[in-house]
Parts: structure tokens; sequence; C-alpha cells
């Protein structure tokens, strides 16, 4: 149902507060370390045609092991499972099932149609360097939904030097595109129990690598 230029990302923020069509749902960050756990906020910014939102359905990519919603009193927050295959470690368990997808419902109010709420969650991001993340997502309201779950036709490419207008290109040729955003290479792991010594004492990979 569901920076390698900064320049880049800066091009497609710009972009994106210039056109109306970024009044529809958006996350808040563009960019994100690989394997780092990542709180982030997908803004619904309005209801369905005249109709008030009543929820928010979250789609959870493949490769993401870790997901969970901040606690928010004003909606009920149920998660929906998926078996894997095969089992996978994380933080130092052993995982048969992962979330699939994370459910807000039964408000406490209504959103006005023309409402805006920050629906706020975590995800670990994937091991995958200049790679980018879909995060599907459905708005639910007291009638109808708005599915934001377009994706491209191409995959898109961090290292294609046409990414910028590319992912421009995706994010106008439907109104509802999947939020998306780019998984970056971090110096270091994201824990400090976890860096080497070099990188505990503040030494830049290229210093770490001249030490060696």
């Amino acid at each position: 149902m569901f920076k390698r230029t900064l320049i880049s990302t800066a091009a497609l923020t710009g972009l994106a507060l210039a056109s109306p069509a970024f009044a529809h749902n958006g996350l808040d960050l563009k960019e994100a370390y690989a394997g780092y756990s990542t709180p982030m906020t997908l803004s619904v910014n309005h209801g369905c045609k005249a109709s008030p939102v009543t929820g928010l359905r979250i789609k959870v990519p493949e490769g993401v092991d870790d997901a969970k919603a901040a606690f928010d009193a004003n909606w009920t927050i149920e998660y929906k499972m998926r078996k894997l295959a095969k089992p996978i470690e994380s933080h130092g368990r052993q995982k048969t099932e992962v979330v699939d997808e994370i459910v807000w419902k039964d408000s406490v109010k209504k959103l006005s149609v023309d409402g805006w709420y920050p629906f706020q969650f975590r995800m670990t991001m994937p091991e995958t360097p200049n790679k980018v993340l879909h995060i599907k997502a459905i708005t639910v309201c007291a009638e109808g939904t708005d599915a934001y779950v377009d994706m491209p036709k191409e995959e898109l490419k961090v290292d294609d030097p046409a990414f910028a207008k590319k992912a421009w290109e995706f994010m106008i040729a439907s109104p509802t595109p999947a939020p998306f955003l780019v998984i970056r290479a971090p110096d270091k792991k994201q824990y400090p129990w976890e860096w080497t010594a070099e990188q505990a004492r503040g030494a830049s990979p290229k210093q770490e690598a001249m030490a060696k």
C-alpha cells in the first residue's frame, strides 16, 4: 500500500519554499546519517478537500529496523508489525519482526481542514550512505484520505550531477509525492562507546588514516 553536495540540498529546500506544492505533507529533515537513530517530524498541513484530519499512517521503509512514535496525548498510537524472513540483531537483541506502519488515530479533537499538525517519530537510518529514503504517508480524514505515496519513475541517485533537478521534477510531477530524505555517511558512530580513540579525541577520518 502502501553535501554530494550541500548545494543540491539547499537548492531543493529553496525550491520547496518557493512552491505552493509544499503546502502538502513534508519531512522536517532533508538529510540524515546512515545508522543513526533520527528524530523527525512529518507535518500534515491540511485535510482532505473539505474534510478535517482524523489520523495519519506512515509506512516504515524497507531497511529501517527500528521505528517509534513520540508520545502524543492528542492521539492513540498503534503499530503494525512485519515478520522478517530472517532474524536480525538490533540494539543487542534479536528481532524476528519490525514495525511496518505507525498509525495515529482516535484524535482528542479533529484538526480543522486548513489546520497543521506535526507528527513526531524516530527511525534508525539504514546503513546506505548516499541513498534516498522515501517515507510514504497517508493522511486520514473524516471523509476520505490523502495518500502521499507516489514514487519517482526512475531511482533518484545522489551522486548524479542532475540529482537536484530530477528530485525537483519528481516532487512537482504529482500532487502527492512520498516525502524523502538523503542518507549521508557519518564521520563516526552515533554513540561515544562506538568511536575509535582518535575519533573520541576529535581527529578527522583523514587525520586518523595518516596516523596509521
